[in-house]
């Protein structure tokens, strides 16, 4: 008797359990691939990321201090006022100078390819107009200042206010303050300098760290930041500058030049330095006047070490252990999982150190 053509039920069911396990191999192998493929990725991104806030942070705080090669403040700005300050500075949202905020901290420098000017006449507190006098290298009327500038006046005491320029117009420049200000006249010759100011600090809300230049301009620069610590390391031997004129005083020198080496006095550390805490920067004695005020503490300031803490984006790859994970996520499996990483920055500003 012959078989008639097609398949026995037997057949067809083998056939449909090879095909179910074929298939059922090839979903777990193509979610294997989907999960290596989503954690690859989210490590690679979290070290990219880490390698940018760095860079970032690393060349700010470098960079902290630069001062003009040339003209009557030449050298460090730290000679005058602090490179660094432990807060948030500028119109917007800046912490009071009284204030130490440690994941939080703003840069000054001198941009180095700009000419500077001094005041050709004095600058009372609230103006807006700023009269410049040429000094060498100063090629035009306006020393190369222009519309969106940051210019930084300075006093041989440590009194200091920083504007915006708004406008230019032959040897005059119109200017905004850049939140309060010190509440002094600067005088005839006090030094106007083209400078870059930086304020970085973390949103926690949004666990993101922005970049804030003082005025309008404060931008998200990396995402998934949980946290960031900075620390301060000062010089052993009380500062020296800044030194007022002859018959005035500060924070530093009473009228007569003498030091008041009780108000700063030398500290124990271990190779030169010593870390200072927070209470140690704001408790005084306080250089420059009103709102621009510092401790003079933060003229010591010679190394500065930023630990920052950062997240893989995706929740996915977040596990639930919180010693790991800031913001727990839902991966459950060791090898589906990206841990927060920790960078940390210790830099020496060259231009404190002179």
């Amino acid at each position: 008797m012959k078989r008639g053509n097609g398949f026995s039920l037997l057949e067809v069911l083998i056939s449909t359990a090879i095909s179910l396990s074929a298939t059922l191999i090839a979903c777990r192998l193509a979610a294997g691939a989907q999960t290596n493929w989503r954690v690859i990725g989210a490590r690679v991104d979290l070290q990219q990321r880490a390698r940018a806030v760095a860079d970032m942070l690393s060349r700010s705080i470098l960079e902290a201090g630069a001062g003009p090669q040339a003209g009557p403040a030449c050298g460090p700005i730290s000679r005058y006022l602090p490179a660094v300050l432990p807060r948030r500075a500028g119109l917007r949202g800046a912490g009071a100078f009284d204030q130490f905020h440690r994941d939080a901290f703003t840069t000054f420098r001198v941009i180095a390819d700009a000419t500077h000017a001094t005041l050709s006449l004095p600058m009372p507190p609230g103006s807006t107009a700023m009269e410049l006098a040429a000094v060498i290298g100063c090629a035009v009327p306006t020393c190369g200042f222009a519309d969106g500038s940051t210019a930084l006046v300075i006093d041989p005491d440590g009194s200091y206010d920083t504007f915006t320029v708004t406008d230019v117009s032959a040897a005059s420049l119109t200017v905004r303050a850049r939140g309060p200000g010190s509440g002094r006249t600067h005088r005839t010759g006090s030094p106007v300098l083209s400078i870059d100011s930086s304020s970085f600090f973390v949103d926690p809300s949004s666990s993101v760290l922005h970049r804030y230049d003082g005025d309008a301009s404060d931008v998200p620069a990396i995402d998934d930041v949980v946290a960031m610590d900075v620390r301060y390391y000062g010089a052993t031997q009380p500062p020296m500058w800044p030194r007022p004129p002859a018959g005035e005083a500060n924070c530093l020198y009473d009228a007569a030049g003498t030091y008041q080496s009780a108000l700063m006095p030398a500290l124990a550390g271990v190779a030169g330095l010593v870390e200072m805490p927070g209470p140690m920067l704001i408790d005084g004695p306080w250089c420059g006047s009103g709102g621009t005020r510092f401790d003079a503490d933060l003229l010591r300031v010679r190394r500065i070490r930023i630990t920052v803490r950062l997240q893989a984006s995706d929740p996915a790859v977040r596990g639930t252990d919180r010693q790991r994970f800031a913001n727990p996520g839902s991966a459950k499996r060791e090898t589906s999982m990206v841990p927060d990483v920790t960078v940390t920055i210790d830099a020496t500003p060259r231009n404190l150190g002179q």
